[in-house]
Protein backbone atom coordinates (compact mmCIF):
# COMPACT_ATOMS: atom_id res chain seq x y z
CA UNK A 1 0.00 0.00 0.00
CA UNK A 2 1.64 3.46 -0.89
CA UNK A 3 2.21 6.03 1.12
CA UNK A 4 -1.16 8.10 0.03
CA UNK A 5 -3.15 5.30 0.41
CA UNK A 6 -2.02 4.37 4.01
CA UNK A 7 -3.00 8.21 4.67
CA UNK A 8 -6.33 8.21 3.31
CA UNK A 9 -7.17 4.82 5.43
CA UNK A 10 -5.90 6.42 8.27
CA UNK A 11 -7.95 9.95 7.50
CA UNK A 12 -10.69 7.29 7.16
CA UNK A 13 -10.68 5.93 10.27
CA UNK A 14 -10.10 8.98 12.24
CA UNK A 15 -13.63 10.17 10.22
CA UNK A 16 -15.28 7.27 11.37
CA UNK A 17 -14.22 7.10 15.33
CA UNK A 18 -15.48 11.23 14.69
CA UNK A 19 -18.57 9.86 13.72
CA UNK A 20 -19.25 7.27 16.10
CA UNK A 21 -18.18 9.63 19.18
CA UNK A 22 -20.47 12.14 18.16
CA UNK A 23 -23.44 9.37 17.39
CA UNK A 24 -22.44 8.35 21.15
CA UNK A 25 -22.38 11.60 22.43
CA UNK A 26 -26.06 12.43 20.96
CA UNK A 27 -27.34 8.71 22.14
CA UNK A 28 -26.58 10.24 25.88
CA UNK A 29 -28.28 13.01 25.34
CA UNK A 30 -31.09 11.75 24.40
CA UNK A 31 -30.84 9.16 27.18
CA UNK A 32 -30.44 11.99 29.81
CA UNK A 33 -32.83 14.02 28.28
CA UNK A 34 -35.40 11.05 28.72
CA UNK A 35 -34.71 10.59 32.42
CA UNK A 36 -35.09 14.09 32.76
CA UNK A 37 -38.29 14.24 31.37
CA UNK A 38 -39.55 10.87 33.00
CA UNK A 39 -38.30 12.44 36.63
CA UNK A 40 -39.91 15.58 35.69
CA UNK A 41 -43.00 13.80 35.27
CA UNK A 42 -42.62 12.21 37.92
CA UNK A 43 -42.19 14.63 40.42
CA UNK A 44 -45.18 17.15 38.67
CA UNK A 45 -47.29 13.99 39.33
CA UNK A 46 -46.44 13.88 42.48
CA UNK A 47 -46.89 17.23 43.21
CA UNK A 48 -50.61 16.99 41.92
CA UNK A 49 -51.37 13.89 44.19
CA UNK A 50 -50.35 15.28 47.04
CA UNK A 51 -52.18 18.87 46.44
CA UNK A 52 -55.39 16.80 45.69
CA UNK A 53 -54.60 14.94 48.84
CA UNK A 54 -54.23 17.96 51.06
CA UNK A 55 -56.57 20.19 49.43
CA UNK A 56 -59.11 22.24 51.91
CA UNK A 57 -62.55 21.41 51.90
CA UNK A 58 -65.57 23.68 52.62
CA UNK A 59 -68.89 23.80 53.97
CA UNK A 60 -71.45 27.24 53.43
CA UNK A 61 -74.30 25.15 55.00
CA UNK A 62 -75.95 25.17 58.05
CA UNK A 63 -73.55 23.34 60.75
CA UNK A 64 -74.86 20.83 63.27
CA UNK A 65 -75.84 22.26 66.71
CA UNK A 66 -73.22 23.45 69.00
CA UNK A 67 -73.18 21.88 72.26
CA UNK A 68 -70.44 23.53 75.15
CA UNK A 69 -69.95 21.09 78.08
CA UNK A 70 -69.21 21.70 81.75
CA UNK A 71 -66.02 19.82 81.43
CA UNK A 72 -64.69 21.84 78.78
CA UNK A 73 -65.89 19.47 75.52
CA UNK A 74 -67.70 20.67 73.22
CA UNK A 75 -69.90 18.53 70.53
CA UNK A 76 -71.19 19.03 67.40
CA UNK A 77 -74.13 16.90 66.04
CA UNK A 78 -77.67 16.71 65.03
CA UNK A 79 -79.99 15.42 67.80
CA UNK A 80 -80.52 11.61 66.39
CA UNK A 81 -76.56 11.47 65.58
CA UNK A 82 -75.23 9.17 68.18
CA UNK A 83 -72.20 7.34 66.42
CA UNK A 84 -69.86 6.70 64.87
CA UNK A 85 -68.29 9.67 67.32
CA UNK A 86 -65.20 11.32 66.46
CA UNK A 87 -63.27 12.95 69.15
CA UNK A 88 -60.49 15.54 67.65
CA UNK A 89 -57.72 16.04 70.77
CA UNK A 90 -56.74 19.85 69.70
CA UNK A 91 -54.75 22.76 71.15
CA UNK A 92 -55.19 26.61 69.27
CA UNK A 93 -51.60 27.37 69.16
CA UNK A 94 -51.07 23.90 67.46
CA UNK A 95 -49.53 24.80 63.83
CA UNK A 96 -50.30 21.75 62.78
CA UNK A 97 -54.10 21.75 64.63
CA UNK A 98 -54.47 25.20 62.35
CA UNK A 99 -53.19 22.99 59.13
CA UNK A 100 -55.88 20.28 59.62
CA UNK A 101 -58.48 22.13 60.28
CA UNK A 102 -57.74 24.31 57.29
CA UNK A 103 -58.28 20.85 55.39
CA UNK A 104 -60.51 19.18 56.70
CA UNK A 105 -62.32 21.40 58.89
CA UNK A 106 -65.01 21.44 56.59
CA UNK A 107 -65.10 18.12 55.74
CA UNK A 108 -66.30 17.46 59.19
CA UNK A 109 -68.80 20.31 59.02
CA UNK A 110 -70.36 18.54 56.39
CA UNK A 111 -70.69 15.08 58.09
CA UNK A 112 -71.59 16.31 61.33
CA UNK A 113 -74.51 18.86 59.25
CA UNK A 114 -76.04 15.60 57.60
CA UNK A 115 -75.97 13.77 60.66
CA UNK A 116 -73.50 11.07 59.72
CA UNK A 117 -71.04 11.26 62.40
CA UNK A 118 -70.73 13.33 66.05
CA UNK A 119 -68.31 15.37 66.30
CA UNK A 120 -66.34 15.71 70.03
CA UNK A 121 -63.94 18.58 69.90
CA UNK A 122 -61.26 18.20 73.24
CA UNK A 123 -59.25 21.95 73.56
CA UNK A 124 -56.45 20.97 75.20
CA UNK A 125 -53.33 23.29 76.47
CA UNK A 126 -50.49 21.32 75.08
CA UNK A 127 -48.12 23.16 72.42
CA UNK A 128 -47.66 26.31 74.72
CA UNK A 129 -48.47 25.93 78.31
CA UNK A 130 -49.83 29.57 78.64
CA UNK A 131 -51.35 30.87 75.60
CA UNK A 132 -52.66 27.51 74.72
CA UNK A 133 -54.69 27.54 78.33
CA UNK A 134 -55.71 31.10 77.83
CA UNK A 135 -57.60 30.17 74.59
CA UNK A 136 -58.94 26.61 75.64
CA UNK A 137 -60.30 28.73 78.78
CA UNK A 138 -61.49 31.77 76.40
CA UNK A 139 -63.43 29.60 74.12
CA UNK A 140 -65.49 27.73 76.97
CA UNK A 141 -67.07 31.16 77.61
CA UNK A 142 -68.24 31.58 74.43
CA UNK A 143 -72.31 30.62 73.83
CA UNK A 144 -72.84 27.55 71.83
CA UNK A 145 -73.86 29.63 69.07
CA UNK A 146 -70.91 31.60 68.56
CA UNK A 147 -68.15 28.53 69.53
CA UNK A 148 -67.49 27.52 66.12
CA UNK A 149 -67.19 30.92 64.83
CA UNK A 150 -64.43 31.75 67.77
CA UNK A 151 -63.05 27.84 67.31
CA UNK A 152 -62.30 28.97 63.34
CA UNK A 153 -61.02 32.32 63.83
CA UNK A 154 -58.38 31.21 66.88
CA UNK A 155 -56.90 28.58 64.26
CA UNK A 156 -56.96 31.38 61.54
CA UNK A 157 -55.45 33.99 63.37
CA UNK A 158 -52.88 31.91 64.94
CA UNK A 159 -49.71 33.31 66.03
CA UNK A 160 -46.45 31.13 66.24
CA UNK A 161 -46.59 28.54 68.73
CA UNK A 162 -44.20 29.82 70.88
CA UNK A 163 -45.74 33.70 71.22
CA UNK A 164 -48.17 33.10 74.01
CA UNK A 165 -51.78 34.55 73.22
CA UNK A 166 -52.90 36.94 75.66
CA UNK A 167 -56.27 38.05 77.36
CA UNK A 168 -56.11 41.10 74.39
CA UNK A 169 -55.53 39.01 71.52
CA UNK A 170 -58.31 36.57 72.85
CA UNK A 171 -60.78 39.81 73.05
CA UNK A 172 -59.70 40.85 69.54
CA UNK A 173 -60.46 37.48 67.92
CA UNK A 174 -63.79 37.53 69.91
CA UNK A 175 -64.76 41.00 68.19
CA UNK A 176 -63.77 39.16 64.80
CA UNK A 177 -66.16 35.92 65.48
CA UNK A 178 -68.60 38.84 66.52
CA UNK A 179 -68.68 38.50 70.05
CA UNK A 180 -69.85 40.83 72.01
CA UNK A 181 -71.22 40.15 75.05
CA UNK A 182 -70.14 41.66 78.22
CA UNK A 183 -70.51 38.76 80.43
CA UNK A 184 -68.33 36.54 77.75
CA UNK A 185 -65.53 38.78 77.92
CA UNK A 186 -65.73 38.82 81.52
CA UNK A 187 -65.32 35.22 81.38
CA UNK A 188 -62.44 35.13 79.29
CA UNK A 189 -59.99 37.82 81.25
CA UNK A 190 -60.77 35.90 84.50
CA UNK A 191 -59.80 32.58 83.19
CA UNK A 192 -63.06 31.18 84.88
CA UNK A 193 -62.35 27.88 82.94
CA UNK A 194 -58.70 27.00 83.26
CA UNK A 195 -59.33 24.55 85.87
CA UNK A 196 -61.25 22.70 83.64
CA UNK A 197 -59.04 22.88 80.53
CA UNK A 198 -55.98 21.94 83.13
CA UNK A 199 -58.20 18.51 83.97
CA UNK A 200 -59.43 18.25 80.25
CA UNK A 201 -55.38 18.13 79.13
CA UNK A 202 -54.55 15.69 82.07
CA UNK A 203 -57.18 13.54 81.38
CA UNK A 204 -56.36 13.82 77.60
CA UNK A 205 -52.46 13.24 77.93
CA UNK A 206 -52.83 10.35 79.85
CA UNK A 207 -54.09 8.40 76.62
CA UNK A 208 -53.17 10.34 73.25
CA UNK A 209 -49.27 11.69 72.72
CA UNK A 210 -50.15 15.07 71.34
CA UNK A 211 -52.18 17.33 68.88
CA UNK A 212 -54.13 16.92 66.42
CA UNK A 213 -55.12 13.59 67.39
CA UNK A 214 -58.28 11.52 66.07
CA UNK A 215 -60.41 8.70 67.69
CA UNK A 216 -62.96 7.33 65.99
CA UNK A 217 -65.14 4.96 68.01
CA UNK A 218 -62.27 5.63 70.33
CA UNK A 219 -59.69 4.07 67.55
CA UNK A 220 -57.00 6.20 66.76
CA UNK A 221 -57.39 7.52 62.72
CA UNK A 222 -54.20 7.26 60.98
CA UNK A 223 -52.10 10.67 60.63
CA UNK A 224 -51.64 10.55 57.28
CA UNK A 225 -55.36 9.96 57.12
CA UNK A 226 -56.14 12.87 59.36
CA UNK A 227 -53.94 15.26 57.34
CA UNK A 228 -55.38 14.88 53.97
CA UNK A 229 -58.99 15.36 52.57
CA UNK A 230 -59.00 12.38 50.37
CA UNK A 231 -57.61 10.32 53.55
CA UNK A 232 -60.04 11.79 56.05
CA UNK A 233 -63.31 11.08 53.42
CA UNK A 234 -62.18 7.74 53.04
CA UNK A 235 -62.47 6.97 56.61
CA UNK A 236 -65.34 8.42 57.41
CA UNK A 237 -67.39 7.45 54.07
CA UNK A 238 -66.19 3.62 55.15
CA UNK A 239 -67.40 4.04 59.14
CA UNK A 240 -70.43 5.68 57.74
CA UNK A 241 -71.70 3.11 54.63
Amino acid sequence: MSKAARQSARERVREERIRQAQKEKRRRIIVITSIAVVVIAAIVAGVLVQANRTKPTSFSGAVAPITVQEAGTVTMAQPAATKPVLDIYEDFQCPICKEFEHINGGLIKQYAAEGKIKVVYHPIAFVNPQGSLRAAAAAQCVPNNSWLAFHDVLFAKQPDEKVALTIDDLKKFAADAKITDPAVLSCMESQRYAPQVQQLTQTALASIQGTPTLLLDGKKVDDNDALTSSGLRDVLQTATK
